[in-house]
């Protein structure tokens, strides 16, 4: 009965720890992660290394891959809000068998222009309000 009973609060304990897998918080949703796209980073600051994981070698079955992959990303999203950063720039996993580890540098892009256009290409607003414009009659 004693070995019942041990085994019994051993398996609860397993179980209640394989559950862990990280969710976003209302902060860190808008942190982008991008990936093979040095060019991106252009005039960002960077603000730290970080490291993701998830997975233990006692409860990776319980999960799919793709809930730690993106329970790995959550938590490097919130870090990164942690260190004042917008964007992660992930780099190669670990090859782990029974968990996800992602490594990568947080950076704050919020000063970088999303599109550089030529001084000579015209506004889009004012293509804009052409277009939208009805044929005169």
């Amino acid at each position: 009965m004693k070995h019942l009973r041990l085994f019994t609060l051993l398996t609860l304990m397993t179980l209640g720890l394989s559950g862990c897998i990280t969710f976003p918080t209302a902060e860190s949703s808008h942190v982008k992660v991008i990936w093979n796209n040095p060019a991106a980073l252009n005039n960002c600051v960077h603000k730290g290394t970080i490291f993701g994981s998830e997975g233990h070698f006692y409860d990776y079955w319980l999960h799919s891959d793709q809930d730690m992959v993106w329970g790995t990303l959550n938590e490097m999203r919130i870090k990164a809000h942690k260190l004042n950063a917008d964007t992660v720039y992930l780099y190669e996993n670990f090859g782990f068998l029974s968990s996800v580890t992602l490594m990568g540098n947080a950076y704050d892009c919020s000063q970088v222009p999303l599109i550089d256009k030529p001084a000579s290409e015209p506004d889009a607003a004012t293509n804009s309000s052409e277009i939208s414009e009805a044929p005169k009659q």
